[in-house]
């Protein structure tokens, strides 16, 4: 029936499972029900994906065991990861339901989205992996590696960069496919919006290449056309010159821009 070929119908007492994924603490959501048919819950409609979800531990370490979603690799909540993983954490909820009676029998955090070939028809699929909300009390203290380049991510916590304090606004001229033009983006040199992103009619894409009033995004924006209204952000390339210049944020730079050349310890260092 679907891309999984479930034979399932939601008669009532059929068992079904329910996804539910929010983009950080905001409205942003996107929920699916493993079923034939769209399934209404909590004033929401989780829509009809066939996706499967990986076992849950039952007993004493139900809350330490990672799980696994598996749906088609078109699924929108997917496909965004073919660009970047969202800025936020994705928080996730699983519902077990058995006609009108639904439980949320597990809650973690998105941690990775892995593109899937399965067989030589070329089926594809998504896996997304979550943690148990208690995975991170779990885990070792974070080391930080020497790199020249910032690990910190644009517009995080640690990054100090508030995304509201360089958000432009302008109006589309034109659209060709995946591409947007509009003198808004030529107010800046070449690059400037590259790796940021635009949120056009509710959609956040992420920018792939900034030349003059263009900008490439993926994926499209379905709908979108000229006349809109748009936001845009500026995205960083992780070089302390860009975030001494761009977002004057120097103070936080986590990179390593005076690394000497050579091993201290070689012949060619300290004597």
């Amino acid at each position: 029936m679907g891309f999984w070929d479930k034979e399932t119908s939601l008669i009532e007492g059929a068992p079904y499972e329910l996804h539910e994924f929010q983009l950080g603490d905001s409205g942003t959501f996107w929920r699916y029900a493993d079923a034939p048919a769209d399934v209404a819950h909590g004033g929401h409609t989780f829509v009809a994906c066939y996706c499967t979800g990986g076992r849950v531990e039952q007993g004493g370490n139900v809350l330490k065991s990672q799980t696994v979603v598996k749906v088609d690799w078109r699924n929108p909540f997917a496909w965004q990861y073919t660009v970047a993983a969202p800025e936020d954490v994705v928080h996730y909820v699983r519902y077990k339901g058995h006609g009108l009676d639904v439980t949320a029998i597990y809650r973690g955090d998105v941690v990775d989205v892995a593109f899937r070939q399965s067989d030589r028809q070329g089926r594809r699929w998504a896996e997304i992996v979550i943690d148990p909300v208690t995975a991170a009390m779990q885990r070792a203290g974070l080391v930080t590696r020497y790199s020249r380049q910032c690990g910190v991510e644009l517009y995080s916590d640690l990054c100090g960069v508030a995304r509201a304090d360089h958000k432009f606004s302008g109006t589309l001229d034109a659209v060709s496919g995946n591409t947007l033009t509009s003198a808004t983006f030529g107010e800046q040199a070449d690059g400037w919006w590259t790796g940021g992103d635009v949120v056009v009619n509710g959609c956040r894409r992420k920018i792939l290449e900034h030349i003059g009033d263009d900008v490439v995004i993926s994926p499209g924006i379905p709908g979108v056309a000229a006349g809109q209204a748009f936001n845009v952000y500026p995205g960083c390339d992780h070089l302390v010159a860009t975030c001494h210049g761009k977002f004057n944020n120097r103070d936080d730079y986590r990179g390593q821009p005076n690394i000497p050349d050579d091993d201290p310890f070689s012949q060619w260092g300290i004597l």
